[in-house]
């Protein structure tokens, strides 16, 4: 059995939908019965609209004697509970950092590069091996929302000629229109306000990186930032001294980062050579990724980081 997993603190749509796709293709191109499966919380970038689909994950079983496809993390200290390192058989994932660290490992095959989206290369991977034909409408519905998300509908600098060409080709084979990427954002912001305290917690990355960002570091992605009131990021960062969250707005094409006091803002000044006008805010003038801002940070320290 080859069950196919992700990381362990929560499943946003690329993890979510590649690994539903990329069980499909395993269970037609090996002999071997193929499960996707997740133990942590979908978080709101999986809206209702994906979730109702007739492709979902499959139900935890016992995975003794399994072996593992990663997709979505390459850092073993952030797979998912279940998963036993020593019975990993491949690894696919866009965040740098582990290049080296599963190269050295001969019995495990590694694609892991700087790229949009995960769902992009799973996309690559039906064309390599010549099965188009098995990306149903739902299939592409899912694949597209992970690369859309990832990209901030392709806008984000991260975005590369292959995940552009895999959104093109995802939406002839599944009929879609560019109508699909606005109405699954908007499905995504209905989830998120219903709750925003939540929608920011479950989405929150806690580790230290660098001198010049604090170590709780929220995102979110709204077509019009003032839903986010100071009342709200005070209560979701209770718990922390240092804290910033990447506000991206979608109505105006610009990412604001809030931040806990001015020592903080002093940092993400620093970081993008910039003079900001606000209290606790620098405003950037184009969206930016929060794997953006800690790639930013490392390389701006010369030090190497594992995953952003």
């Amino acid at each position: 059995m080859i069950v196919v997993a992700a990381g362990r603190k929560y499943i946003d749509i690329d993890a979510y939908a590649s690994m539903i796709a990329y069980r499909e293709l395993l269970r037609v191109t090996t002999d071997k019965e193929a499960l996707a499966i997740s133990t942590p919380k979908i978080n709101q970038t999986v809206p209702p609209m994906l979730r109702s689909l007739k492709y979902a994950l499959d139900k935890p079983v016992d995975t003794e004697k399994a072996k593992f496809v990663l997709l979505d993390v390459s850092n073993p200290d952030f797979f998912d509970v279940f998963v036993d390192p020593k019975r990993i058989i491949e690894v696919i994932d866009h965040h740098p950092g582990y290049e080296e660290y599963w190269r050295q490992n001969k019995a495990v095959k590694s694609q892991i590069e700087v790229i949009g989206a995960v769902c992009t290369q799973i996309y690559e991977r039906f064309i390599e091996a010549d099965k188009a034909d098995l990306l149903d409408q739902e299939l592409c519905k899912l694949l597209i929302a992970g690369i859309l998300d990832n990209t901030i509908n392709l806008r984000s600098k991260i975005t590369t000629e292959r995940d552009k060409k895999a959104y093109t080709e995802l939406k002839k084979l599944g009929g879609l229109t560019d109508d699909f990427g606005r109405e699954y954002f908007r499905a995504c912001e209905s989830e998120q306000i219903k709750d925003l305290k939540t929608a920011i917690i479950d989405d929150m990355k806690i580790e230290w990186v660098s001198l010049l960002l604090p170590e709780a570091i929220g995102q979110i992605i709204l077509f019009n930032r003032d839903r986010i009131t100071e009342e709200l990021l005070n209560e979701v960062f209770a718990n922390f001294d240092k804290w910033m969250i990447n506000i991206i707005s979608l109505e105006d094409g610009r990412s604001y980062l809030y931040c806990d006091s001015k020592e903080t803002q002093s940092g993400l000044e620093k970081l993008f050579d910039t003079k900001s006008s606000h209290e606790n805010l620098v405003v950037l003038n184009d969206f930016i990724l929060r794997k953006e801002i800690l790639k930013r940070a490392i390389e701006f320290n010369n030090i190497e980081y594992d995953r952003v």
